[in-house]
């Protein structure tokens, strides 16, 4: 019996060890950024749309993740449909069978299932060209305002690393961007404030499909932990042979880096102030760190990457719109740029009072803008990030600023 009792202690806690591994699970859950997550790890991302349209410039954006056996892709769709109290009572009656005269109700409950129904087809026909895609699809029916709980939710349940939402733009038939419905933007500001994972802002100008064409894809990166997501995940695009990938460092110097030296000193005491410079020392180290990882094993692999750094001088902001423009002369089609701008600087504080869209940062709101007269589309990226709260922050004293007390995150 004691021999027995030895044999099974030894044996039994291994076997246990090896069958049930909840740290690696734990591990998986903290998997939220695109940045720590290893390369032969599958990718899992949340993409959200409103339609079907909307969905087929979703395809486009997963084409270029470039999934492939190593680092396959799961994406997990989801069609968000608004809930209504009449809408609620007819699937209540529905489901019971019951006699309704609300046909206004049922063929609005007939036109969500058909546009699901396309949406579905329109994954199923992006799978059907790449064999490490998978991708689940499903309806999430809620109000507007709570609806990004259900996101929150969904993300977490499936251990997802991205969260990639439409912008609440299309183009029309001119070929310019108009809001389509007001509420999305609400959606995407809500999603922003704590998301479980990292999230990505799409903004679609007729993205083109790699199946057909190449894609040329700059990343301006400026620093801090959203640009380093958005260099995280064009790393991975430029692994694709139809991709060339740019990347433009922008260095504050002179008046640009004294302005925000001195701003820190004028809006923080002592305290405060010694944080924000260690924070700005910290975040300086690690972008200049990631920069020389990413020239070092990238672009010594891949001769489809091109390095460049421009420098910015002057503390009015002036300089970066006209070097966006000299940028745009290169015909690019995709524009990936971090949502926090790097550090808070002044420089782009300044330009953040200026912004029609705050979610998208400044880069991306200049982008975006009708005046800047791109074809490109445009990735804004957020990276989940421990100070998450500082930048929330952030936001909110710039939203006071452009939209009122209503528009706050």
């Amino acid at each position: 019996m004691m021999l027995g009792i030895i044999i099974m202690t030894v044996l039994v806690s291994p076997l246990i060890n090896a069958i049930y591994k909840p740290k690696f699970r734990f591990k998986q859950s903290q998997l939220r950024t695109v940045q720590k997550l290893r390369s032969d790890v599958v990718l899992r991302a949340v993409a959200c749309v409103h339609n079907a349209r909307q969905a087929t410039a979703m395809t486009r954006v997963l084409e270029t993740v470039n999934a492939t056996r190593i680092s396959p892709l799961h994406v997990f769709a989801l069609h968000l449909v608004e809930l209504t109290r009449h809408g609620t009572a007819l699937l209540v009656a529905q489901m019971e069978h019951s006699n309704s005269n609300a046909h206004g109700g049922e063929q609005k409950l007939y036109e969500s299932q058909a546009e699901f129904e396309s949406i579905t087809n329109t994954f199923d026909e992006f799978v059907e060209g790449y064999n490490a895609v998978r991708f689940e699809t499903s309806s999430v029916v809620s109000t507007y305002e709570t609806i990004h709980e259900d996101i929150y939710n969904v993300a977490e349940e499936k251990f997802a690393s991205l969260i990639i939402l439409p912008f609440h733009k299309e183009l029309n038939s001119e070929g310019v961007l108009e809001t389509t419905n007001t509420a999305q933007s609400d959606i995407n500001k809500s999603v922003l404030q704590q998301s479980p994972c990292s999230v990505v802002i799409f903004v679609d100008r007729g993205l083109g499909s790699l199946l057909q064409t190449s894609l040329r894809i700059v990343v301006i990166f400026i620093g801090g932990p959203d640009d380093r997501e958005a260099l995280s995940i064009a790393g991975r695009m430029a692994g694709h042979s139809g991709i060339q990938l740019d990347v433009v460092r922008v260095l504050l110097l002179g008046e640009a880096k004294e302005e925000e030296e001195e701003e820190n000193t004028m809006n923080n005491d002592a305290n405060e102030l010694l944080c924000t410079v260690r924070d700005n020392g910290v975040q300086k180290q690690m972008d200049d760190e990631y920069i020389f990882s990413f020239r070092h094993k990238a672009m010594n692999n891949n001769e489809s990457i091109v390095y460049s750094e421009e420098e910015v001088h002057t503390a009015t902001g002036e300089e970066i719109p006209l070097l966006l423009n000299e940028l745009d002369k290169n015909d690019y089609d995709l524009y990936i740029v971090g949502q926090s701008c790097g550090r808070n600087s002044r420089v782009f504080s300044k330009l953040l009072e200026w912004c029609d869209n705050p979610e998208l940062g400044v880069i991306g709101d200049i982008v975006a803008s009708t005046s800047f007269g791109t074809r490109a589309s445009l990735l804004v990226v957020q990276q989940y990030d421990s100070g998450s709260k500082r930048k929330t922050q952030h936001q909110k004293k710039c939203h006071q600023k452009n939209d009122g007390p209503e528009m706050m995150l």
